[in-house]
Formats: structure tokens, C-alpha cells, sequence
């Protein structure tokens, strides 16, 4: 069956680069969308559905340390609450300096998510020693779904 187009979403945590929220070493939830997937339900593209998810997450920091990013599927907004589908540890040289870390990501939601006719996926962030990190921004997370085979 043809390619089917379900949905896309955006969630903007922060526009701009001035931030200054920093970031702790616990996982905290900065992006979340809820992916609609009610239109492949009942068509023979239901055991089809492909998710894709990116983002972009800009930090400032002044000494060597490492930031993970953490995409979730399901879940309640707290961080192991949902299926982890990608992890991301990047690591920082000594600064001063902004950064701009990207991700790309894609899920093949089980059946038992697809007919719920949205799913939700979540993205947090935390970084691994107590060195500061700023959340500086912007921060941006993006997703789309689609279904079939071709």
C-alpha cells in the first residue's frame, strides 16, 4: 500500500540562544509531542507505522562534562516511565562555549501503541557530573508518522 501520512508535531522549549536554566543530573523532560496514528487504523497500513523524531538542543558550559538525551515512547512526562528508544551521551570539552548538539531518531511503534490512535514521545535531558551546563537553546523537538510500505 502507498506511503500514508499521519501526523506531525512540534514543541519548542526555548526560540532563541539566552537561556539559562541549567541542566542537573537528573533526567528532565524538555520536549513532548503527542503523534496521531487514529488514521491507519482499519487500513492495511497499521502494522506500517514509522515514527522520525529530531531535535536540537543548544548549551553553554565552562568546564569538560557530559549532556544525554533521552527519547521515550509512552510514559507520564517523568523520566522511566515510558519505553526508552534512544540515548545520547555527548561529551563537552572544557569551555567557555555554546553548543549545539542535534538528534535524529526513528520508532517502529508496536501494534498495541498504534491503535491507541496517539502516542506520545518525550524527550529529556541531564548531564553526568556537577559541572555546570546552561540549557542555553534554542531547544526543539520534532516528530512525524507515517504508514505503509512504499
Amino acid at each position: 500500500m502507498t506511503t500514508q501520512f499521519l501526523d506531525s508535531r512540534l514543541s519548542l522549549n526555548n526560540t532563541s540562544s539566552s537561556g539559562t536554566e541549567p541542566l542537573t543530573t537528573t533526567p528532565t523532560l524538555y520536549g513532548d509531542i503527542g503523534l496521531q496514528t487514529v488514521n491507519a487504523i482499519g487500513t492495511p497500513n497499521v502494522n506500517d507505522v514509522r515514527i522520525q523524531l529530531w531535535g536540537m538542543v543548544g548549551v553553554f558550559r565552562s568546564a569538560a562534562n557530559t549532556v544525554d538525551i533521552f527519547v521515550e515512547r509512552g510514559g507520564t512526562g517523568v523520566f522511566g516511565t515510558g519505553t526508552l528508544i534512544f540515548s545520547l551521551n555527548i561529551e563537552l570539552s572544557a569551555g567557555p562555549g555554546h553548543r549545539d548538539l542535534t538528534f535524529v531518531t526513528g520508532d517502529f511503534p508496536p501494534l498495541a501503541d498504534v491503535v491507541t490512535g496517539q502516542i506520545r514521545y518525550s524527550t529529556y535531558l541531564s548531564i553526568n557530573d556537577p559541572s555546570p551546563v546552561i540549557l542555553s537553546g534554542p531547544v526543539t523537538f520534532i516528530g512525524s508518522a507515517s504508514a505503509g510500505t512504499s
